[in-house]
C-alpha cells in the first residue's frame, strides 16, 4: 500500500531523524490521510471533529495524540468561520514526525531496543496521553520546536521514555482495526467525512451521501464498510455520540436537549446509541467526568 505522506509547511526545523513543527491557520488544513511517519500532536487551540482509525470523536483544545506509522487520520474544526484577521483565534498545534525504522536503526548502536519497537506497534492504534506524561511531553515540545543540533535530538529521545512508560494512555483504534485504504480513497472519503461533519444534526439520506461520493448506493456501501469496518449509519451515530460528549460536559444542558441537537429524533434512541458506544448512559457519562 502506497502511504499518502503529510506535506509539511515551509520554514519546518528539519534533521536527518525526524521534523517539528508549530502550526497556526484559520483551521488545520490536512485532508484525510495517513503516512509511515509517526506523529506526535498537541493541540494548542482548536476544537472539532476527529478521526483515528475507525474511531470518530469530538477534539478539543489540550489533547495530546501519538500515532504509529500508516494509522489513517484528520483533525476537523467546527464549522464556524474564523476571523481570518485575527490570530489569537486561530487553530495552534505543535507536532512531531519522525520516520520508526530510522529511528530504530538508530538507537539499535545503543542497546536493546525491544521495549521501543513494542511501543511503536502499539502506537499503531493510535494513543492519546493523559496526566503528568501528558503534562511534561508537552513541555518538551515547546522546547524541542526551538531547539537545535543535538539538544534537539536528547529532547526527542526524552519524549519517547516518557509516552512509553506512560500508565495513563488511552489506545484509540479497536484492537482489530486494520488499515484498508489506498492512495485514490483519500479525496473522496475526505469529502464525505466533511459533508457529514458539517451536517450530522440533520437526517442523512443515503441517497444524499452516495451523491456526494458520486457513486450509487450500493456501491456506497460497500465502499464505506470496506473502508470504515463500520455501515454509514453507524458512523454517524458515533459522530453525533462524539457531540452529545462534549455537550453533556456542560451540565446546564439538559439530557432532552443534548438528544435533539445531536440529531437524534428521540431521546430512547439517543439513550439507546449511546449506552452501546459508551457502556454507559449519558446521565452515568455525566456524572464520570464532572464528579
Amino acid at each position: 500500500m502506497k502511504p499518502i505522506l503529510a506535506v509539511l509547511s515551509d520554514g519546518v526545523q528539519s534533521d536527518d531523524l525526524f521534523v517539528a513543527r508549530e502550526v497556526k491557520l484559520p483551521f488545520f488544513s490536512s485532508e484525510f490521510h495517513f503516512h509511515e511517519e509517526c506523529q506526535l500532536v498537541h493541540i494548542v487551540k482548536g476544537s472539532g471533529k476527529r478521526i483515528i482509525g475507525d474511531l470518530v470523536d469530538y477534539f478539543e483544545s489540550g489533547e495530546l495524540i501519538f500515532l504509529g506509522s500508516n494509522i489513517p487520520h484528520v483533525w476537523h474544526n467546527t464549522q464556524e468561520q474564523p476571523n481570518e484577521d485575527d490570530p489569537e483565534h486561530y487553530a495552534h498545534s505543535l507536532s512531531i514526525h519522525f520516520n520508526p525504522s530510522k529511528l530504530l536503526m538508530n538507537l539499535s548502536a545503543f542497546g536493546n531496543i525491544r521495549k521501543v519497537e513494542s511501543f511503536l506497534s502499539k502506537a499503531q492504534r493510535g494513543m492519546e496521553l493523559k496526566g503528568k506524561s501528558r503534562d511534561m511531553v508537552i513541555k518538551l515540545m515547546y522546547q524541542i520546536v526551538q531547539q537545535e543540533g543535538l539538544q534537539r535530538i536528547i529532547t526527542l529521545l526524552e519524549i519517547l521514555n516518557i509516552m512509553s512508560a506512560d500508565p495513563e494512555h488511552n489506545l484509540l483504534a479497536s484492537i482489530n482495526y486494520i488499515n484498508y485504504y489506498q492512495y485514490h480513497d483519500s479525496k473522496r472519503m475526505d469529502q464525505v467525512f466533511k459533508y457529514i461533519f458539517d451536517n450530522f444534526r440533520e437526517d442523512i439520506s443515503l441517497n444524499t451521501i452516495a451523491d456526494v461520493a458520486n457513486m450509487n448506493t450500493f456501491a456506497f456501501c460497500r465502499f464505506f464498510k470496506a473502508r470504515t469496518q463500520k455501515s454509514f449509519t453507524q458512523f454517524v451515530n458515533e459522530t453525533r455520540i462524539g457531540y452529545a460528549c462534549k455537550l453533556l460536559s456542560n451540565k446546564d444542558n439538559s439530557i432532552t436537549d443534548i438528544a435533539y441537537e445531536c440529531g437524534f429524533n428521540n431521546v430512547s434512541n439517543f439513550n439507546r446509541f449511546f449506552k452501546v458506544i459508551k457502556k454507559v448512559s449519558p446521565r452515568q457519562y455525566r456524572n464520570q467526568i464532572l464528579s
